[in-house]
């Protein structure tokens, strides 16, 4: 029976893992901490990714872990003293500090800090550091006393002036049980490895890129000793200053007071009262394509300052505030191409305060924390923000470190510059404008009331006419329009129809005259009519009719004119006789006997009189 050994490994997946640092040369520095084994796992992701490493300890880190250790990692001697006993190969320093792109140290204990500090060079490590001037990252772990003593603040002080990156210590559990939860650890090799990518990876997105940044807080006075400030520590403009360094940016920070140390790598102008940091930004802007306001601004200012201190016992004693400039709202009016990008602090309605000031100061993209989050306050290292861009996307961040949210804001502030977004349309309230009525502010009884031009009925289509058949009428007759709108009367007096013109004839009777305007009872009789109906055929009937009455002795003389108070004749019956005045024609009269009846009245069959002899 044969044993096999099992590999719980899951499966490769297939195609090559990703490699982002290939062929880049690092070198990594161990000192002696109890950390120093968290170490050999950073080297084994920097190898995973494609580097070269070279190592180089100190005589107490190898008292933690061996040399052995790492040259089975990184396939390479690692180096300890300057001058080996047992005459190893061992370069000069000066040959370490001029092979890699960039150097880590970790754990960096508080010895070597002040080391650093101090400009000591008594080990391999000290001296090649000391000689190197690629990027130099320092990863602190000590115990929590250590690293909270005045000296080593100092020295991590001094360092940061001089240029050194660093990757702060984890706040937790000490190795050792017992001990005092603190700040100390050694920070997560995976955070350490994204920050080495990011030196070594860092698109140079913003060279030739003039990016202004503003920092801390301001300090308005009111005596010698009193003054109207806030709690910002400039954190979070400095990370912001950092990271614009590292992608090839040209940068001037303005900042108040505070007591963070500035990033180095960068022109600097100091400020304190709202009214110099307004000066300095308007001196700097026109100069700048991005302006990053970071800066917490005093709002208010004294309205007065007193040149002595105020006693306690000095009576009524009032203050007088008065707002300050805003520095924002001013850079909008002559904002142009460039990107500016506003931050809001708020501690109620995050979100809906956020997205007035990004509409109100016409910002590009405005970023909003809450200061009482958890993780999110002024002189802490971690931040948690919310992104809002100008077209109305919302980018929620979880909480990171205050130099990850400055990568993920300037990653957003570069997709805007380098493809602008529209500007959005303003709101416009619209006001519809409606047409006054000609009858307005008449009180007119609506059933005599004019209609309106949706409310006439459709006038329905007549009888007998074939498709394309123009109407009827006398030659030469001018087409008419539709009857004008009535004007408006008084309640008691009925609508009178307009007066004809002179080429019009005589109105027809009265059962015609209905016929003549768009009723519904109109509409009715016409479509009782039968094929040879018609207003024109009917006018024209009427007309003639009129004409034998009148003893006209031609058909082309001229009809006078009815005032508009006589009533129209009554309409021609069939198979009368009508009198004529003296010497109207016979003829005249069979025309006027064998006339047509008018529309609308009932056909009648009359008996054939015999021909006069």
């Amino acid at each position: 029976m044969t044993n096999t050994m099992r590999n719980n490994r899951p499966p490769f997946s297939g195609g090559k893992p990703e490699r982002e640092l290939e062929g880049r040369k690092i070198l990594v520095g161990v000192c002696g901490g109890i950390a120093a084994y968290k170490t050999v796992e950073l080297v084994r992701l920097f190898i995973k990714a494609g580097a070269r490493v070279q190592v180089v300890m100190t005589k107490a880190a190898c008292e933690f872990v061996t040399p052995l250790t790492f040259e089975t990692i990184t396939a390479r001697n690692v180096y300890v003293e300057m001058f080996p006993k047992h005459r190893e190969i061992s370069p000069w320093h000066t040959e370490i500090a001029s092979w890699p792109d960039m150097a880590v140290i970790a754990p960096a204990t508080a010895n070597h800090m002040a080391k650093l500090a101090a400009g000591l060079a008594d080990d391999l490590l000290s001296t090649t550091m000391l000689t190197l001037e690629r990027p130099r990252l320092l990863c602190p772990a000590m115990n929590t006393r250590m690293w909270a003593n005045p000296a080593t603040q100092d020295n991590l002080t001094t360092l940061k002036r001089r240029g050194y990156r660093f990757v702060m210590p984890d706040e937790g559990q000490m190795a050792r049980p017992g001990e005092d939860e603190g700040v100390g650890r050694l920070a997560d090799p995976q955070a350490i490895y994204r920050e080495v990518r990011h030196i070594l990876s860092a698109p140079q997105d913003l060279r030739n890129t003039r990016v202004l940044i503003t920092a801390g807080r301001t300090e308005e006075s009111w005596d010698p000793v009193r003054m109207l400030t806030n709690r910002a520590s400039g954190r979070m403009g400095f990370a912001l200053a950092e990271e614009a360094r590292e992608r090839g940016a040209d940068v001037m920070l303005i900042h108040g007071p505070t007591d963070v140390i500035p990033p180095a790598g960068v022109r600097i102008r100091r400020i304190t009262t709202a009214a110099e940091m307004a000066a300095a930004v308007k001196q700097e802007f026109p100069a700048s394509q991005i302006v990053l306001m970071a800066a917490a601004v005093a709002d208010y200012t004294f309205a007065r300052t007193v040149e002595h201190k105020i006693k306690k016992g000095d009576p009524n004693p009032e203050v007088h505030l008065a707002p300050t400039e805003d520095i924002l709202k001013s850079l909008a009016e002559r904002k142009g191409n460039r990107v500016v990008v506003g931050f809001a602090l708020e501690t109620e309605n995050l979100l809906d305060n956020a997205l007035r000031k990004l509409r109100d100061k016409h910002l590009d993209i405005v970023v909003a924390n809450n200061p009482l989050a958890p993780g999110s306050g002024f002189a802490g290292e971690t931040n948690q923000v919310l992104i809002i861009h100008r077209g109305g996307r919302v980018v929620e961040l979880p909480l990171k470190s205050k130099r990850e949210v400055a990568r993920d804001i300037l990653n957003s502030v570069i997709a805007i510059y380098r493809h602008p977004e529209p500007e959005p349309e303003p709101e416009i309230e619209v006001e519809i404008e409606t047409e006054h009525d000609e009858f307005e502010g008449f009180d007119i009884p609506e059933e005599i009331a004019p209609k309106t031009a949706s409310a006439v009925p459709e006038e329905p289509p007549q009888r007998g006419h074939k498709k394309g058949r123009r109407e009827r009428g006398f030659k030469g007759e001018k087409k008419k329009s539709a009857p004008p709108a009535a004007k408006p009367v008084e309640p008691s007096t009925p609508p009178v129809p307009p007066p004809p013109k002179k080429e019009t004839p005589v109105p027809p009777p009265a059962a015609e005259t209905e016929s003549l305007f768009p009723t519904a009872e109109g509409a009715a009789k016409k479509s009782r009519r039968g094929r040879r109906g018609g207003r024109r055929a009917a006018r024209a009937r009427a007309n003639k009719a009129a004409r034998m009455t009148d003893g006209s002795n031609s058909e082309e003389s001229s009809v006078p004119r009815v005032p508009e108070n006589v009533p129209p004749p009554a309409p021609v019956k069939p198979g009368v006789e009508v009198k004529t005045e003296a010497g109207t024609p016979p003829e005249k009269e069979k025309k006027a006997k064998r006339g047509r009846p008018p529309t609308g009245a009932p056909r009648k069959s009359s008996p054939r009189k015999p021909k006069a002899k």
